[in-house]
């Protein structure tokens, strides 16, 4: 376990309050804290870092308390010391065995830079005053430790020189996940002590943005998004209720950034309002900042969140002495400074009308146009206007005959907003599942619309060609009142349908697209049947630090002795790794009654968001194909046992195909679905003797231990997914051939036994998901015996299933089950062939028999062998037939040739057996 020592070495405690929920009060960097123990109306608790009396600690005046960082979780939380240092742990991400010197995770570089830059942030306050920025928005930012100021200067550069440095705002950029410093950017109080150089970065620029306070984030109902730091203090200014800013940090983010984080909110992007580039210049009539808005608009559509842009035609300058014309005034903070905070917060709420964003219908339009519109489009575009969630057309212009002001008379259109018409190219089934260079893409249109019953989520449908002008289709969406200008501005907006087109692949869970693995979650996908075609095609995967990965697999190695429960777990995560091997078995989750198979199925559930359909659900084979579809995240069938032999049968041939992926399409559209998914079978007795060589087991009867705890954090499966993605398809192909080889060596059957073989490699499959997860979750992949415990149970099930594994036993037992009952009427008999005593009869006998015995229906359509050839190629290759050649007997008063003669001896070593009926035998006796 980490000491406390080194627990005080590592933790910030300003940080760990924070993590705490303990309120800070005013004053800034020096505030004390309320105390989390009682109500009161002015701060009593202290922080010191380095004090010359106190040292590093923390004290509550009112109690008298105080400590080290893990008395403060117990004093905030309760609890003993094993317990604060738990949470400690995990919350930090620190392993749970104590690192070595080589192991310990020292600080970074930039970490150190924004340690020295939080020492005194106070400093950047007068420089921001200077821009305008309150007093208020810079307390917040210091509270959050997201502010500093830096002084450093170089020793090896002169004054003057780029590199030189000097006073500068530093604002530390921290990752969304876990709060580290990932960054810090500054900006110079006098840019020409630097050579003219404004910013500079330390660290990662790509991929992070900044805000504020990313709490403040976290809750907003609407977020601005604009360029730099200062922009977002400038919109923290204002003081605009239920709003944070967030800034980019330069416009290459716009593609880098993951905006996830932005779901829910209603985001306002306000980048700066460039001129376009001068006639002559390699990037003519192009604007940066424009541009880039319109790029994030596209992206945050694609994720499905609702984006609006500022319009900024009237941000314009006042006209100083000689001007002819006003200067557009160019971002947020220069727009602080010309108006103040009230004017400000009145502009960025004033968003662009137009239809298409960031294209203006009338004469503001400045550079580059974001679309081209044929002159009878344009001519009807100015017509149509909207809000975030409705649309209005205007009618005609109505002319005041005195003043000559014309009026527009404005009708409700409809009541929902079009984000956008985007085609879409869906990779097909066989490019998702191996990465080949798609050669049949399916073309599809995502239509994103803003309702107002869903907030600022944006509702998403996938129309096929023929319905993009079908009112009908639109009228799903809300409301439309004039239908005729409805389909003129749904003919606009078919232009626009290459400004966010996209390649998607129809998948949840690790697949490939043009030609490299990606995450997909549900709302990646452009289903055309959502609801039918996925079972998680709304899935947005768990999500988390990885010290909770550590923490899932130890608690489920606890709960039941022998990795029982670790196997299914492993299983399931193990499971998107299809798309590199090409295949993943099915499991089987077998107990008896009041072992805990339910309880152990549900926290699954819980842990890694997978569905375990029931079987009253299970009842046709078209929700038995829905079931297994487009997705690698496992799914459960529950009791499936107890269900009708047809429907047993139904989904036993689903299990087989899907093994690996199968392409089947249904409905008069033929609508496709991709079966693959994993499917855990979970019940006392599961029918799966012909799925014996694609599937692994689990048995939990015997083996239970503590429950697992209640607090137990759900498994950080995107990150999973996303190390599971940086994978190279052939090292993980050569590191399964070696643990393939492994469990061969350790497999009790004989290398001749290809059932046995399958199986083994099926278990080494979920070996090698136990490899990638202890790497990925920084354990030792000996902890626990889960590899001992795993080639166990390989060899119980080998062992036990060794006479269920081919047809031809399960065809033999049937027919001797019929010979016992004397239900069997065509001829056999027994006698001794090669020194064997021999049960003699015909193989095509046996399979008319089956065929045409109504008592076993059932029975021959669930047989995958229904050749009386194939049957007798299986009886020869098991080695129980005797002899080379078919024989003939008398059976009672007629001679029967091309018998087959199987060994009594043998089947026995099958658990196979028979009654000897002596009058038969003697009679066959008597007659050879």
């Amino acid at each position: 376990m980490a000491t406390i020592d080194e627990l005080k070495h590592r933790i910030d405690l300003h940080d760990l309050a924070d993590r705490l929920g303990i309120k800070r009060g005013r004053g800034g960097n020096k505030a004390l804290y309320h105390s989390p123990q009682h109500q009161d109306k002015s701060p009593s608790l202290s922080i010191y870092m380095n004090h010359p009396k106190y040292g590093t600690g923390w004290k509550d005046h009112s109690s008298g308390a105080g400590g080290s960082c893990v008395d403060l979780v117990m004093f905030t939380r309760g609890g003993t010391v094993a317990e604060a240092v738990r949470y400690l742990r995990d919350a930090y991400g620190i392993p749970m065995d104590r690192p070595t010197s080589t192991d310990r995770r020292d600080k970074s570089t930039v970490e150190y830079i924004a340690d020295r830059c939080l020492a005194d942030p106070q400093s950047a306050r007068e420089y921001l005053r200077g821009r305008a920025i309150s007093d208020a928005a810079i307390d917040a930012a210091i509270s959050a430790r997201t502010l500093g100021f830096n002084t450093w200067t170089s020793s090896k550069v002169v004054q003057g020189e780029v590199g030189y440095g000097g006073p500068a705002a530093a604002f530390v950029v921290r990752a969304p996940a876990d709060t580290r410093v990932v960054a810090v950017d500054v900006r110079y109080v006098d840019p020409s002590l630097n050579g003219g150089v404004k910013t500079q970065t330390q660290g990662e620029k790509s991929g992070f943005g900044w805000t504020a306070d990313a709490r403040r984030l976290a809750k907003a109902k609407r977020a601005y998004v604009v360029e730099s730091a200062i922009n977002a203090l400038s919109i923290d200014t204002c003081a605009l209720p239920g709003t944070a800013a967030f800034a980019l940090r330069g416009l290459a983010n716009v593609d880098a950034i993951d905006f996830t984080l932005l779901r829910g909110k209603q985001v306002v992007i306000c980048m700066d309002n460039d001129e376009p580039f001068a006639d002559g210049h390699p990037r003519a009539g192009q604007r940066p900042g424009p541009e880039a808005a319109w790029a994030l608009y596209e992206r945050l559509t694609s994720l499905n969140i609702s984006a609006m842009l500022v319009d900024q035609a009237q941000w314009l300058a006042d006209l100083a002495d000689g001007e002819k014309t006003r200067k557009p005034i160019n971002d947020v903070n220069d727009y602080l400074q010309l108006r103040g905070a009230a004017e400000l917060a009145r502009a960025v709420d004033q968003l662009e009308p137009w239809l298409i964003a960031g294209f203006a219908g009338d004469a503001t339009r400045r550079g580059r146009p974001r679309i081209f519109l044929p002159s009878h489009d344009f001519a009807q575009y100015w017509r149509f206007r909207v809000r975030p969630d409705f649309t209005s057309y205007i009618t005609k212009m109505d002319r005041n005959e005195e003043s000559g002001v014309e009026t527009p008379v404005i009708t409700d259109l409809c009541g929902f907003r079009i984000a956008g018409i985007s085609r879409v190219a869906v990779a097909s089934a066989t490019s998702t599942m191996t990465g080949d260079a798609d050669q049949a893409p399916s073309v599809y249109f995502a239509v994103s619309v803003q309702a107002a019953r869903h907030g600022a989520q944006l509702i998403r449908r996938v129309f096929l060609d023929d319905q993009l002008h079908n009112v009908d289709q639109w009228g799903k969406f809300g409301p439309i009142w004039s239908p005729a200008p409805f389909k003129r501005m749904v003919n606009i907006l078919e232009r626009g349908a290459d400004l966010g087109a996209r390649q998607a692949a129809n998948f949840v869970g690790l697949a490939w697209r043009e030609g490299r693995l990606i995450v997909n979650e549900g709302p990646d996908c452009y289903y055309t049947e959502a609801d039918k075609q996925c079972p998680y095609h709304n899935l947005t995967f768990p999500s988390g630090p990885i010290a909770d990965a550590r923490r899932v697999i130890s608690a489920f190695q606890t709960t039941f002795k022998y990795n029982a429960a670790t196997i299914p777990l492993v299983w399931a995560l193990g499971g998107h790794l299809k798309a590199l091997l090409g295949f993943w078995p099915h499991i089987t989750v077998q107990a008896n009654k009041g072992a805990g198979k339910s309880t152990l199925i549900k926290r699954l559930e819980r842990a890694l968001a997978f569905t375990m359909f029931s079987g009253q659900s299970l009842q046709t084979e078209f929700r038995l194909l829905t079931s297994i579809s487009h997705t690698s995240h496992p799914v459960g069938w529950e009791e499936l046992s107890a269900r009708r032999q047809d429907v047993i049968d139904k989904a036993v041939g689903l299990l087989q195909e899907n093994y690996q992926y199968t392409v089947t399409r249904r409905g008069s559209d033929m609508t496709e679905y991709l079966l693959c998914a994993p499917v855990m079978l979970a019940g006392e007795d599961v029918p799966v003797r012909s799925l014996l060589g694609k599937l692994v087991r689990t048995t939990l009867t015997g083996k239970r231990g503590p429950l697992l705890p209640d607090d137990l954090p759900r498994f950080p499966v995107r990150q999973w997914l996303e190390f599971l993605a940086r994978l190279d398809k052939r090292s993980v192909m050569a590191t399964y051939a070696e643990l393939r080889n492994e469990a061969l060596a350790n497999c009790r059957a004989s290398g001749e036994d290809d059932g046995a073989t399958r199986m083994a490699g099926n278990y080494a499959a979920v070996n090698l998901a136990w490899k990638y997860l202890c790497k990925f979750a920084g354990i030792d992949a000996h902890d626990g015996h889960f590899i001992r415990d795993l080639i166990a149970e390989m060899n119980s099930h080998v062992s036990e299933t060794s006479a269920d594994r081919e047809p031809w036993v399960w065809i033999l037992e049937t027919v001797l089950s019929e010979i016992d009952g004397g239900n069997y009427k065509h001829p056999y008999t027994f006698d001794t062939v090669d020194g064997e005593f021999c049960l003699l009869m015909r193989t095509g006998h046996v399979m008319d028999h089956i065929a045409h015995t109504s008592a076993l229906r059932d029975i021959w359509n669930g047989l995958p062998v229904k050749s009386d050839r194939v049957f007798k190629a299986q009886l020869k290759h098991a080695g129980v037939v005797v002899g080379d050649k078919e024989v003939e007997r008398r059976i009672f008063t007629r001679r029967v040739p091309y018998l087959t003669p199987i060994s009594l001896r043998r089947l026995a070593d099958f658990n196979l057996h028979v009654s000897v009926r002596e009058d038969l035998a003697t009679d066959a006796l008597q007659g050879a």
